[in-house]
């Protein structure tokens, strides 16, 4: 049995390489550059077979080739480009082709070459407006209403590889992703804004006190555990619910991660900005956005996420010091 995940070198892909190899699988990892050598370093001592593929996932031909030559019988699309509001106007053309058109052309060859399972990771971005109500996000009763050309490109994908089961036969399932931050996380160019978490290490490393903004509540997912969701969705002989929530069903707030890792690390200084002082911490949106449900994930899947906040802190304090800043 043979994995092709593209997107490989990016921070959700990584952490899913990893998972898979740890557990022995063959891996194809495309990527658009390299993996980075402290992940190659990492992966070499894993029981799985890595094949490394360097290329543009719009690329028909490489692609073609890899399916002739691994014969993958499961397909991760994890290709995507992340821009911010910055940069979603320069960059809004090349975003819709990577993060649909891309996705779009796999799923043909993944149909044409009998591919057993597609898992899409989507993402909780597609609620926009919609992601601030009372009630936590429900894959089923609450409405999509994407914002950023982003969450639009993730949507219309997420909607594309569903049409693929119905006129292609092909079995796809769309993880919608919560609020990830973990091991792998690094500033690749493709992503405007990165997770609070990895600003906060940042900060920590170049010893400068952290201000935030406000609390910053939110369900933050630990990357382990989206990639253990996603190799479990990979696993599954039959999946009810073709769209299925990637979210912990927990909340916390960067406060409480700040006032724990002061705890672990004495040199670690962290406030609250004044009033007119600006933050050094950016959580992407003025709001805190609803949780999102995991009620399907546990009872369908019967897959619960490992970490809360302070196991994922330990986690990844471990990790960073094993591996280093990535």
């Amino acid at each position: 049995m043979t994995l092709l995940i593209t997107g490989a070198s990016g921070f959700v892909g990584l952490n899913i390489v990893e998972a898979a190899l740890a557990r022995g699988e063959d891996v194809v990892a495309l990527s658009i550059d390299a993996l980075p050598s402290p992940a190659l370093g990492a992966f070499a001592g894993l029981p799985g077979r890595l094949h490394l593929a360097q290329g543009d996932v719009l690329d028909e031909a490489l692609i073609a080739g890899l399916f002739q030559r691994h014969r993958p019988d499961r397909v991760v699309p994890a290709a995507a480009l992340t821009p911010g509001a910055g940069y979603e106007r320069r960059d809004a053309g090349r975003t819709l082709m990577v993060n649909v058109v891309g996705v779009v052309r796999l799923l043909e060859m993944a149909a044409r070459h009998g591919v057993q399972r597609v898992v899409y990771p989507s993402s909780g971005s597609v609620y926009g407006t919609n992601a601030f109500g009372p009630a936590p996000l429900d894959e089923v009763s609450t409405a999509p209403m994407p914002e950023s050309i982003y969450a639009i490109s993730k949507l219309a994908a997420e909607r594309a590889a569903l049409r693929f089961r119905a006129i292609a036969g092909l079995d796809v399932v769309a993880a919608r992703l919560g609020t990830v931050f973990g091991p792998w996380e690094r500033n690749t160019g493709v992503r405007e804004t990165l997770s609070p978490q990895w600003q906060i290490m940042g900060l920590l490393d170049a010893g400068r006190e952290v201000v935030l903004p406000t609390p910053g509540r939110r369900d933050w997912i630990y990357a382990r555990d989206v990639a253990a969701a996603i190799l479990a969705l990979l696993d599954r002989p039959a999946v009810a619910s073709p769209v299925i929530n990637i979210a912990p069903g927990r909340e916390w707030t960067i406060a409480d991660w700040c006032a724990a890792l002061a705890r672990r690390t004495k040199s670690f200084r962290w406030r609250f900005a004044a009033e007119g002082e600006a933050a050094n911490v950016d959580y992407w949106t003025a709001r805190d956005r609803s949780p999102m449900s995991n009620a399907r994930l546990v009872s369908e899947m019967g897959f619960t996420p490992a970490f809360g906040m302070d196991s994922a802190l330990d986690d990844f304090l471990a990790w960073r010091a094993r591996v280093g800043a990535v």
